[in-house]
């Protein structure tokens, strides 16, 4: 059977487009690293992807929130950490004032020690993270304690939720770790300072029992924040690990071999080529063999 030369140019047209086409796929798949780009490649894999996605952002904002409040809790443990080795220097000097050989001139020495811890435990009880207070209650923006150490916070805390619904504890009450100025820790140095500076013996002794409380305060809130600290470290690892998995999984779905798609994208160049040749072969036959 003779196959018309208008057949034959038909036919190269449509392998051409073809050829053309698939080679403008193997280069976007190259470009992009994608082998599915829009529904039409591959519906399914196009679907799982979406949802794949989704689950990243979900994963990669939980593991934004728990870097964040590793920083976070990290550095309200070393305030507090600081805070008790204070503490241990106060009772020190409270012993020394308390001892019956010390005369009242070394005790208003001890005095200003014991207002510098003061102004210490203070500071890091008005500690600032990120632009909001740690030890404030609810009352982040508010800074909880003032020179004198009254407190300007609230008993609440502020937490962070992830979303498995885990929940971690930010902020605390500072008065239920610090005291006031008439309670606690911070009342407890004031009362000291006074005592030391007055000569009363007596009244420094009794700041010993307080300060050992005090201390034991300090512990127990450090527990606290140990507990979320490390739920953030586990968070974080966690968080990582299922991020690499969704990651790898969306790569199988939507990505491309990329050697694969070079050497595809070769192969296709090259069939391009022969049938451009073969149609400019086509160009030079008779006009009447394409009217046959």
């Amino acid at each position: 059977m003779i196959v018309p030369d208008l057949t034959l140019f038909d036919s190269l047209a449509f392998s051409l487009d073809q050829t053309t086409s698939n080679l403008q796929i193997a280069e976007q798949q190259l470009a992009t690293g994608k082998r599915v780009i829009q529904p039409s490649d591959d519906p399914v894999a196009y679907t799982e992807a979406q949802l794949s996605n989704q689950q990243q952002s979900a994963v990669s904002n939980d593991l934004l929130l728990a870097q964040q409040a590793q920083g976070r809790l990290a550095t309200v443990d070393n305030a507090l950490a600081n805070v008790s080795s204070a503490v241990n220097s106060a009772l020190v000097s409270a012993t020394q004032g308390a001892d019956g050989s010390v005369d009242p001139a070394q005790m208003k020495l001890i005095g200003g020690q014991i207002q510098g811890i003061l102004d210490q435990v203070i500071t890091a009880a008005d500690l600032q993270y990120a632009g909001s207070h740690a030890f404030a209650g609810n009352q982040v923006l508010t800074t909880p304690f003032n020179p004198l150490g009254a407190y300007a916070g609230d008993s609440g805390t502020n937490s962070v939720t992830f979303s498995d619904g885990t929940k971690l504890q930010l902020s605390f009450d500072g008065k239920s770790i610090f005291g006031d100025n008439t309670t606690g820790l911070i009342g407890t140095l004031s009362s000291l300072m006074t005592a030391l500076n007055a000569g009363n013996k007596a009244a420094v002794s009794a700041t010993l029992p307080q300060l050992q409380a005090a201390l034991q305060t300090l512990v127990q809130s450090r527990s606290l924040v140990g507990i979320n600290l490390n739920a953030a470290s586990n968070l974080l690892n966690s968080s990582n690990a299922e991020l690499t998995i969704l990651q790898t999984a969306s790569d199988s779905l939507v990505g491309v071999d990329v050697a694969q798609a070079a050497m595809h994208q070769q192969e296709t160049l090259l069939q391009q080529q022969a049938l451009v040749s073969l149609g400019t072969s086509f160009g030079k036959l008779p006009l009447v063999n394409i009217l046959a």
